[in-house]
C-alpha cells in the first residue's frame, strides 16, 4: 500500500473513533424554573443552568465533524490529484504537444514514429536531385542525404520521462501550451559531384581542331590548308560552384544550365600560310653522262613530295630499298676499294649529298653521314654524304613540331633539293656550312703487280694515287652577314690511295744474233 494511500485509511479510523456527546434528563423530573432574584432554587447572578454545557459539547462535536470532513476533502482531492498525474506520466507512446520534424506524434508508439518520420525524409531525399540541362538534354545526380532520426526520436520520446512524479507531470501538462518541436538534422554528400561534372565535361567536350596541310604540290610548291575550327569545354569550375551552393542550402528546385568556354585552336590556317614557306634549297650540278643521270633522276624523284613527320628519322635507303637493275637503275661509276667501277645505281651519293646540305640547312638533326673514299668534286671537301646500300646511308630527324615536305626537281644537269615547312631557327637566322682541311695524308708509294695476261713490258694503271686528307666541317648560324654562333658538325677522313699499276712479263732480248 502507498503512502498516500495508508495516511487516508488512518484518517478514516481516526474518525471513526470520535464519540458523540449527548445531554442526559432524568424521567419525570422538570427542571426547576427560577426568576431571577427571588429564591426557589436561584438567585440573580447565580450559577448557569446544567444544560449550556451539553450545548458546548455538541458544538465541539461539531467542530470535529467538521474538522474531519475537511480533512477527508482535502485527501480525496489530493488522492485524485495523484492518481491524475500517475495516470498521465504513466501513458504510452509520445505525449500530447510533442512533434518532431513538424509531425504531430502524439500518442504514437516509437516504432510508428520512426516509420512516419522515415517516409516523411525519404519523399523529401527523393527531390534532392541536381539536374542539369546540356544540349537539350536532362543530367540528374541524385544527392544521398544521412539523418540523426533515432537519436531525435529518443530525446522527443523521454519528454516527461525523467525525474520526480510532480516535476514529470507538469512537463506534459506544459506541452499544451508550450509544444515542443523536435528538428532533425540531415547531412548531405557531395561525394559523387565531382564525378558527375567530370562526366558531363567529358560528355559535352568538343576539342578545337587546328588547321592542317591538306596537300602539298611539289610541282606547283603550293600548299592546300584544312580550316581550324573552335571548340568547347564546360565551365565545369563554374557548375561545381551552383552545385556546392544548391547542397548548402538543400534547395534543389530549379535546373542548372550547362555553361561552357571557348577553346581556341593553337594553329590558324592564317598562320599555317605564314608559316609554311621555303625553309632551305641546295643545288649541285652533275655530268652529262646519261646512265648516271638516270640513277639520279630515279633516286631523287623516289622523295620528291614527301612528307617528314615531326619527330620522324628519314632515311634514303629505307625509302628507295637496293638501287638495282630491275628498279631501272643504270651502270655507272661507283668508288669500290678506291677504284671507280661501273654497277647499277652509281652517282646517287650526289642525290643523298644534295639533300644532306639541303635540310642541314633547314635547321635539320643529321642522324647518319658519311664521307666519300675521296672527296666529290661536285661540292666542297667535307660536304658529301655517300650512301651504299646498306652498309652506309643518310639520315636525319625533323626536329620541327610541324612536317616538312621535300621537293626535288632534276633538270639541265641540275639536281635542287628544296625543303618547306614551319621555320625551326630564330626568325631572321640562316645557316651556312664551311669546311676546313686541317692536314693532308701522302698516298705513299705506287703499288705494281704482275700480270701475265700483258704483253711483255706492258704497263697498266690500275687505280690512281690520291693523298688523303682531314676535313672539319663547321655549321655557322648568321645573322645577315654577322656570324653569331659557329660550331663543329663532323670531320671527314678522306684517307690516302697508294697508285696501284699492272705489268707484264719482261722484254728478252737475244745477244748471239749476228755471231
Amino acid at each position: 500500500m502507498s503512502q498516500d494511500k495508508q495516511w487516508m485509511e488512518n484518517e478514516r479510523e481516526n474518525q471513526q473513533g470520535i464519540p458523540e456527546k449527548t445531554q442526559i434528563t432524568k424521567k419525570n423530573e422538570t427542571p426547576e424554573r427560577t426568576e431571577g432574584g427571588k429564591d426557589g432554587g436561584g438567585r440573580a447572578g447565580g450559577k448557569r443552568p446544567k444544560g449550556v454545557l451539553g450545548y458546548v459539547f455538541v458544538g465541539l462535536a461539531l467542530l470535529c465533524f467538521l474538522a474531519a470532513a475537511v480533512i477527508t476533502l482535502t485527501y480525496q482531492r489530493e488522492y485524485d490529484r495523484l492518481q491524475l498525474m500517475q495516470e498521465t506520466v504513466s501513458a504510452s507512446g509520445f505525449f500530447p504537444g510533442i512533434l518532431v520534424y513538424g509531425q504531430d506524434v502524439a500518442g504514437l508508439e516509437y516504432d510508428q514514429a520512426k516509420a512516419l518520420l522515415e517516409q516523411v525524409l525519404a519523399e523529401e531525399d527523393a527531390l534532392r536531385v541536381v539536374n542539369v540541362q546540356l544540349d537539350g538534354q536532362t543530367y540528374s545526380l541524385n544527392i544521398p542525404a544521412t539523418h540523426n532520426l533515432d537519436e531525435v526520436l529518443i530525446s522527443a520520446f523521454n519528454v516527461g520521462r525523467e525525474g520526480e512524479l510532480e516535476e514529470r507531470y507538469q512537463i506534459i501538462t506544459g506541452l499544451q501550451d508550450s509544444p515542443m518541436d523536435f528538428d532533425i538534422t540531415t547531412q548531405l554528400d557531395d561525394s559523387g559531384v565531382d564525378a558527375f561534372v567530370a562526366e558531363l565535361a567529358q560528355r559535352s567536350l568538343v576539342p578545337a581542331v587546328d588547321a592542317t596541310v591538306s596537300d602539298f604540290d611539289p610541282e606547283t610548291r603550293s600548299f592546300t590548308f584544312t580550316d581550324e575550327q573552335t571548340g568547347r569545354q564546360l565551365y565545369a569550375d563554374h557548375l561545381r560552384e551552383q552545385i556546392d551552393l544548391m547542397i548548402k542550402n538543400d534547395d534543389f528546385s530549379r535546373t542548372l544550365t550547362a555553361e561552357f568556354e571557348e577553346l581556341l585552336p593553337s594553329v590558324t590556317k592564317a598562320q599555317l600560310e605564314s608559316q609554311n614557306k621555303l625553309l632551305a634549297s641546295f643545288t649541285t650540278t652533275t655530268t652529262s653522262n646519261s646512265n648516271r643521270n638516270t640513277n639520279i633522276r630515279l633516286c631523287s624523284s623516289a622523295f620528291n613530295g614527301y612528307v617528314v613527320a615531326p619527330g620522324e628519322v628519314f632515311s634514303i635507303n629505307d625509302l628507295t630499298g637496293p638501287r638495282t637493275a630491275a628498279k631501272g637503275y643504270k651502270d655507272a661509276g661507283t668508288i669500290r676499294d678506291g677504284i671507280l667501277v661501273d654497277e647499277p645505281g652509281g652517282g646517287v651519293c650526289q642525290v643523298s649529298t644534295t639533300l644532306f646540305n639541303a635540310v642541314v640547312r633547314a635547321g635539320m638533326e643529321i642522324v647518319e653521314r658519311h664521307n666519300h673514299s675521296w672527296p666529290s668534286d661536285y661540292v666542297e671537301v667535307g660536304m658529301d654524304a655517300a650512301i651504299d646500300y646498306p652498309a652506309k646511308d643518310f639520315k636525319f630527324k625533323n626536329v620541327s613540331d610541324s612536317p616538312i615536305y621535300l621537293v626535288a626537281i632534276f633538270e639541265d644537269r641540275e639536281l635542287t633539293v628544296e625543303v618547306y615547312g614551319k621555320p625551326v631557327l630564330e626568325e631572321g637566322i640562316t645557316i651556312e656550312l664551311r669546311s676546313h682541311v686541317d692536314s693532308t695524308i701522302e698516298r705513299g708509294e705506287d703499288i705494281y703487280e704482275f700480270d701475265a695476261n700483258l704483253l711483255p713490258g706492258e704497263t697498266v694503271q690500275l687505280r690512281k694515287g690520291r693523298d688523303g686528307k682531314v676535313a672539319s666541317t663547321y655549321i655557322r648560324y648568321m645573322r645577315g652577314d654577322t656570324l653569331v654562333e659557329e660550331k663543329l658538325l663532323f670531320k671527314s677522313n678522306y684517307p690516302a690511295i697508294r697508285a696501284k699499276y699492272g705489268y707484264g712479263p719482261e722484254i728478252i732480248f737475244d745477244d748471239t744474233s749476228g755471231q
